[in-house]
């Protein structure tokens, strides 16, 4: 497996922040990820909280930006605080988890440099997939399931 270096981080990834994932399910109950490129991994649809905005209203607008849904309603499902160290810097992350109950909208790949693929996944094509980001990995732990960011 090809050895990853650092990414290219930008200025927004240094500061402290709130990072908002969807956990977005089709009709047959897969999960949508997509396909990283600037970290090399599968994740959720996520992002950064903009200053002085509201957790949810970021998770809205993130999705929007990423995926053209429009959510509904949803459930927080998971949070936590966490320190990254990126580019020698400690950076203060405080994740939130939700999963949306209800949305709108046909999606549509609407940063494609960003991410190479959007795809359902089932949770045992999830388990399989090389490299999954933290957020992956944390939402499976609400489910009861333990597997590591790469597989070996």
């Amino acid at each position: 497996m090809k050895e990853l270096k650092e990414p290219s981080y930008n200025n927004e990834d240094l500061l402290d922040h709130h990072a908002v994932a969807a956990v977005i399910k089709d009709n047959e109950d897969k999960i949508l990820i997509q396909e990283h490129t600037k970290y090399g991994f599968w994740t959720l649809p996520s992002g950064k909280v903009k200053e002085g905005q509201g957790i949810i209203e970021g998770l809205k607008q993130e999705i929007f930006e990423e995926c053209n849904l429009i959510i509904k309603e949803c459930k927080k499902v998971f949070a936590r605080e966490h320190e990254y160290e990126r580019r020698n810097k400690k950076v203060n992350v405080n994740e939130h988890i939700f999963e949306v109950t209800n949305y709108s909208g046909i999606l549509e790949n609407k940063e494609p440099l960003k991410h190479t693929q959007q795809k359902f996944f089932s949770i045992k094509e999830i388990i399989n997939l090389p490299h999954v980001s933290n957020l992956i990995i944390l939402y499976l732990k609400t489910l009861g399931i333990e597997r590591t960011v790469k597989l070996e």
